[in-house]
């Protein structure tokens, strides 16, 4: 994990709680981070990132290396994992939907669960008064009492026609943990001590293009929820895919694209990518040369740059990392680090 050109997006609890104040909007199917300065020249606007805290600790566990930290977030996470009270606590914030019921059994699962998402939505955006389904979707976030009364206020200010269009990320969320009680109490889902913590998942789903699993309940989760252009590509595909490409490859080469077109993965590359299009707009030599004399320039500008705020999307973004000698060198190569651009990196340090 992590060998480079990899992003931890900002913690779900956080972007619930901006979606429900307006901060956040959507998700657009790419990660949303945590940036720790902004760029703004006259030439160039952009945002500069360092690793998080769940990164480090990652590339730590990678080499076996674990401090104090790592040892107590692990023994806190086994805590959670093992606690008795966990669905029965998770089952009583849900008394509002204890009737909804399947009537029909001879559907299948998945048919099963769409039927169910209607009536939720009927239950919490019809049959219940809006402010009291915001307020169930503030309790279970836990949602800073500081912000309550800013975010009702915002409801009723009357400028949203619905709930969903105030705060879509915020609801989508909600629906994921309600559809899950929902499945418990129709026996669609299991009860396992881990489920809640597992239905953490889905929260990011929206954030990325594909979602990948080999676990029934949050596979038949996601086509309930619907989370909006992602697609869905089970654990096993995955797998058979990767192993078709690594038959392919060859030493000290790099793909740019899946190699084997007859996978589920180059599908879903052509559709978000349209490799026929990619392929024409191939960049000249010209171009490459001119597009490494911009790269050296940001470089120096997210070093040099002064910090300031600016509108709409940003021109480059800069991230610091830490990469191991073995890791893949970043150039696309094929070799590791400290065959290629190790030393390099050690003199533009200097």
């Amino acid at each position: 994990m992590f060998p480079y050109n990899a992003y931890v997006n900002i913690e779900y609890k956080l972007l619930v709680e901006k979606s429900l104040t307006g901060e956040f909007i959507t998700a657009h199917n790419r990660p949303f981070l945590s940036a720790q300065k902004s760029i703004n020249t006259p030439t160039k606007k952009g945002m500069t990132f360092v690793e998080t805290e769940e990164e480090l600790s990652i590339k730590r566990w990678k080499r076996g290396r674990f401090d104090t930290m790592d040892e107590i977030i692990a023994d806190v996470w086994r805590t959670e994992s093992k606690d008795e009270t966990v669905i029965k606590t998770f089952k009583e914030k849900f008394g509002h939907l204890k009737d909804i019921k399947i009537r029909d059994h001879k559907p299948s699962n998945e048919e099963k669960f769409l039927s169910l998402k209607e009536r939720l939505k009927e239950r919490l955006y019809i049959e219940i008064e809006p402010v009291d389904t915001l307020n169930l979707t503030m309790d279970y976030f836990e949602i800073n009492p500081d912000f309550r009364k800013t975010i009702e206020s915002r409801w009723k200010d009357g400028s949203h026609p619905d709930l969903r269009s105030m705060a879509s990320y915020a609801m989508y969320c909600y629906e994921v943990v309600c559809l899950y009680y929902i499945g418990i109490n129709n026996s669609l889902c299991g009860e396992r001590l881990t489920n809640p913590l597992d239905l953490e998942y889905l929260f990011y789903a929206p954030f990325a293009r594909v979602f990948s699993t080999n676990d029934k309940f949050l596979k038949n989760l996601f086509f309930a929820v619907e989370p909006s252009d992602t697609f869905f590509l089970t654990l096993p595909e995955l797998k058979e895919d990767f192993k078709k490409f690594k038959a392919l490859n060859k030493e000290r080469e790099v793909f740019n694209e899946p190699p084997n077109k007859d996978s589920e993965t180059y599908r879903i590359w052509d559709s978000v990518f349209d490799m026929e299009l990619t392929r024409r707009l191939k960049p000249s030599e010209a171009e490459i040369k001119r597009k490494e004399v911009e790269l050296k320039e940001i470089i120096n500008i997210a070093q040099t740059g002064k910090e300031g705020k600016f509108e709409g999307e940003s021109d480059f973004m800069v991230k610091e990392m830490f990469m191991s000698p073995d890791d893949p060198c970043p150039c696309k190569s094929g070799k590791p680090f400290k065959d290629c651009h190790l030393a390099q990196a050690r003199n533009r340090a200097k």
